[in-house]
């Protein structure tokens, strides 16, 4: 009898003789395919994680400038000291500068260091994940928000006879003055923010300066609330000098 005579006239190796598999040039295929489509979607992925970064650390500068608001309301129309280096005191919660100045103003408590940061959230930059300086993410500026104790020309009691800190009416047109920025610490720190910047550093040397500034970390620019309360991104990395001064000292220097 003929084998072909058995077999029924549907059968073929391919179906009854042999598994069929993926040949390696289409496996390949789909391995291309897998790699360009996770090299697409993880800039987007990164570029959205960051624009929600910006998101909240622009609404954390918003409530500091509410809190900024209260403060110099409630004290004669004075900003807030950026510290007061005579009053160190024995831990962070005690020291006299101004983001505890601003928190007890609100009546915001806390509890202690928590990951290593004393103050609440508001304070700080949810763009630094890690090594956030332990006084917060946002600094203020030392040209325009005075302490005490320290050099003359940064010295509130020196400048204005004050203790409560700089008076609005002495610092120039409210819109054009940053009190706060997104800030890195200086040259060589381990800290990747700050709590302060060196406003006639950068002023007078831009983005050379090795002492803490203006810190661009949110797409190429640093976002910075002024005197008067709204918020800004500004190129502070390509910003030209009469613009540095323009926001970033008082119209008095």
């Amino acid at each position: 009898m003929n084998i072909v005579q058995i077999l029924p006239p549907s059968w073929s190796p391919a179906k009854h003789g042999r598994k069929s598999g993926f040949t390696l040039i289409e496996l390949l295929v789909v391995i291309a395919i897998i790699v360009l489509l996770a090299l697409i979607a993880f800039p987007m992925a990164q570029r959205m994680i960051a624009s929600g970064q910006t998101a909240k650390a622009t609404g954390n500068l918003r409530q500091i400038g509410v809190l900024m608001a209260s403060y110099t309301g409630d004290n004669n129309n004075c900003l807030p000291l950026l510290i007061d280096w005579r009053q160190l005191g024995s831990s962070p919660d005690n020291l006299q500068f101004w983001q505890n100045l601003l928190r007890r103003q609100a009546g915001l408590a806390t509890s202690g260091p928590v990951n290593g940061l004393w103050l609440p959230q508001t304070f700080y930059d949810p763009a630094v994940t890690k090594n956030q300086h332990p006084w917060g993410g946002f600094g203020g500026n030392d040209s325009i928000m005075l302490g005490l104790g320290t050099l003359p020309e940064i010295d509130c009691g020196v400048q204005f006879g004050s203790s409560r800190g700089t008076p609005l009416s002495r610092i120039g047109s409210p819109g054009k003055k940053v009190l706060v920025a997104t800030a890195k610490d200086v040259e060589g720190s381990s800290w990747k923010s700050s709590w302060y910047f060196h406003g006639l550093g950068y002023a007078s040397q831009g983005d050379k300066s090795s002492l803490p500034k203006p810190d661009a970390r949110h797409a190429g620019k640093a976002l910075c609330l002024f005197a008067d309360g709204h918020t800004e991104a500004l190129d502070v990395a390509n910003m030209s000098a009469a613009d540095r001064r323009k926001y970033f000292l008082r119209d008095e220097n």
